[in-house]
């Protein structure tokens, strides 16, 4: 049995975000009007369906921006051992397993993520986008941290086993 569990990100998976999120800049990008006169509807006025428009623009092409730099990152994303986990996305410390209290599984529309409780929380908070949106997260998941593989070249069964086996 291997003593670690190193995941790194997947460069088809990302892609494949990458891909979708543009699209979806592409189709906003119409309701705006960039590509002759925008959609009609019977439902919103011409306005609403622009700021739904706009709205779009800035989200997915956040969304493409950060696919853009995970498809160039070539280290390790996830690394599960002896000491903890440390997730890179999040933060740049490993949480030991002393802090990590419980973890269980978030499920949602046939995905799973792994959801660590910690025992200290402000401890390690975390970084980015996913700091940011750690209090929704929360609330949400009933846990601290959300770690989801969906992007990663290891499954989420791999992890879960490598929890199961490394943790104290």
């Amino acid at each position: 049995m291997p003593d670690e569990f190193l995941a790194f990100p997947s460069r088809w998976r990302i892609a494949l975000i990458l891909l979708g999120s543009l699209g979806f800049v592409a189709i906003a990008a119409w309701m705006v009007g960039a590509f002759g006169t925008p959609p009609a509807s019977d439902r919103y006025a011409p306005a609403v369906v622009a700021a739904i428009g706009w709205a779009g623009i800035a989200f997915f092409g956040l969304c493409a921006a950060v696919a853009v730099r995970r498809l160039f990152a070539r280290g390790v994303e996830l690394r599960i051992d002896g000491r903890g986990i440390h997730w890179t996305r999040w933060s740049d410390e490993t949480i030991p397993w002393r802090e990590i209290t419980d973890v269980t599984v978030w499920r949602y529309r046939g995905q799973r993520t792994i959801i660590l409780h910690l025992r200290n929380p402000s401890l390690y908070p975390g970084r980015g986008v996913l700091g940011m949106t750690a209090r929704a997260n929360r609330s949400l998941t009933g846990g601290d941290i959300g770690i989801s593989l969906n992007a990663m070249d290891r499954s989420f069964d791999e992890a879960m086993a490598a929890i199961e086996r490394l943790r104290d």
